[in-house]
């Protein structure tokens, strides 16, 4: 990895969002759910999430991001989720979610309206096109949420290298009702299609995306040496 011309890790985050999680009928994910080969030879449990997130201050600047994760994967014994679908607002995003962490980011345009009722619209589009759009309104008491919580750790690959980053996040939630959902099928996974097990709202949270993991050739050398390589990192 070159970290010359990118935001090396680790990168330090703070803003607010929404997690939606679901357990995917296995079929939907195979489907809907954008998986490389790789993930759909590496699936092992179908109970994933959908993120939408709003970056206030991040190591390459402000920028909103829509991300999909089908579910938990297995890697030699080793578990960890993996996002198959993911959009981010900046370039700078971009490249460095490829470039640290082999994250498949990919550009569009987000929009943020806040109503006076306290609900808000949260939109993405991809040359002019509606990719994500909801109506989201946050509702009771707010709850303390942390990354023992969250999904955090993903596991994605790079040049033939299995690339695992456990991330640590703090920060507050409410539970959060959604209205008027829609998604283009051909450009994210239509998740109109599953009822999640619950949608929460997250605020004022601090997270810290770290230098990931790396099991070398994990994906190009014969799996008995990989599986090898990844023992000596531990597991989980």
């Amino acid at each position: 990895m070159n970290f010359s011309t990118i935001a090396p890790p680790p990168w330090q985050l703070t803003g607010d969002g929404f997690i939606w999680l679901f357990r995917f009928p296995r079929g939907f994910v195979e489907r809907c759910g954008f998986m490389a080969e790789w993930q759909r030879a590496c699936l092992a449990q179908t109970l994933g999430a959908m993120m939408l997130v709003d970056y206030r201050d991040t190591n390459v600047g402000p920028y909103r991001e829509l991300l999909f994760m089908p579910g938990r994967f297995n890697f030699g014994g080793r578990r960890a989720f993996s996002i198959s679908k993911i959009y981010v607002s900046t370039e700078a995003s971009v490249r460095g979610g490829v470039e640290n962490w082999g994250i498949p980011k990919e550009l569009a345009s987000f929009t943020r309206e806040r109503r006076s009722d306290g609900s808000e619209i949260f939109s993405a589009t991809l040359d002019g096109r509606l990719v994500f759009a909801a109506t989201l309104a946050p509702y009771g008491p707010r709850f303390p949420i942390s990354s023992s919580l969250v999904p955090l750790t993903v596991a994605q690959t790079l040049n033939g290298d299995l690339l695992i980053t456990r991330s640590t996040a703090r920060g507050a939630a409410r539970l959060c009702r959604v209205r008027d959902l829609r998604v283009d099928g051909a450009r994210f996974p239509d998740v109109t299609r599953v009822r999640p097990l619950t949608v929460i709202a997250v605020s004022s949270f601090r997270m810290t995306f770290p230098v990931p993991e790396v099991v070398q050739g994990y994906f190009t050398e014969r799996p008995e040496r990989a599986a090898s390589s990844l023992r000596q990192l531990g597991t989980e």
